[in-house]
């Protein structure tokens, strides 16, 4: 995915993302915190292509690495957590190459690395890895989760809600709205018709087969539909623990 379009719609991302969802992507991603904390309540978590951040602000774990390729989404994310009472460190360092920001509140922390699922290289390993709304956006889905994969202790999960297509009626008619009138509604609200077309057609490049077949030596403990079946939600955990 264009990290340009990210960089363009940073700004306004929360705002739109309610509009154009309906408010249904922001219950989507409370049901899918509600099932984590079913497993795991706290501990180390790595948020994939975090956007804004909103998942990292709804688990709230005590230490969160959050790993998101576009620069002007990585300003939205320090901006809201400074907000919340975090403090940036006085120094920004070089980890891996990659620009990396660390926030901390009393006993918690945040990491922040601008990289994508493909490359991030962590020097420490996470009890959760979360992908919400994020494995359609990757350049190599296979490459990507192998990486991620990598950085999950043993015992430890990697959870996903994702939009991917299928063959329901209810299904069609969503990615009908996705592709034909979202862009409109996005190209009057943002002036990103264009964008939204790409991000609408992402949709369509997935389904769950894949998902799973990039699971392998996980054990899946979860999976549902949410409201409207084409989001999909997949709580897997490692084999080895």
């Amino acid at each position: 995915m264009d990290i340009k379009i990210y960089d363009k719609l940073a700004k306004r991302y929360d705002f739109a993302t309610k509009v154009v969802s309906f408010g249904i992507e922001e219950l989507w991603r409370w049901m899918f915190v509600r099932e984590i904390k079913k497993y795991i309540k706290n501990g180390t978590l790595i948020d994939v292509a975090s956007a804004t951040g909103e998942m990292a602000r709804a688990l709230d774990f005590n230490k969160m690495y959050l790993i998101e390729p576009s620069a002007e989404m990585v300003r939205v994310i320090v901006e809201k957590f400074q907000k919340m009472g975090y403090k940036k460190e006085d120094f920004e360092v070089i980890f891996e190459q990659c620009p990396h920001i660390k926030l901390k509140k009393n006993q918690k922390e945040i990491i922040i690395i601008q990289d994508t699922a493909e490359d991030a290289i962590l020097h420490e390993k996470a009890d959760i890895i979360t992908a919400f709304m994020a494995l359609r956006n990757f350049d190599d889905l296979e490459k990507g989760m192998e990486n991620l994969k990598k950085h999950i202790k043993p015992g430890g999960y990697f959870a996903v809600v994702e939009m991917v297509k299928n063959d329901s009626i209810i299904s069609k008619l969503i990615l009908w709205y996705m592709n034909k009138i979202v862009p409109v509604i996005a190209g009057m609200m943002l002036g990103m018709k264009e964008e939204y077309k790409l991000l609408g057609k992402s949709i369509t490049s997935l389904d769950e087969n894949k998902i799973l077949n990039n699971l392998k030596g996980f054990s899946i403990v979860k999976k549902q539909k949410l409201i409207f079946p084409i989001a999909t939600l997949i709580i897997a955990k490692r084999d080895d623990g």
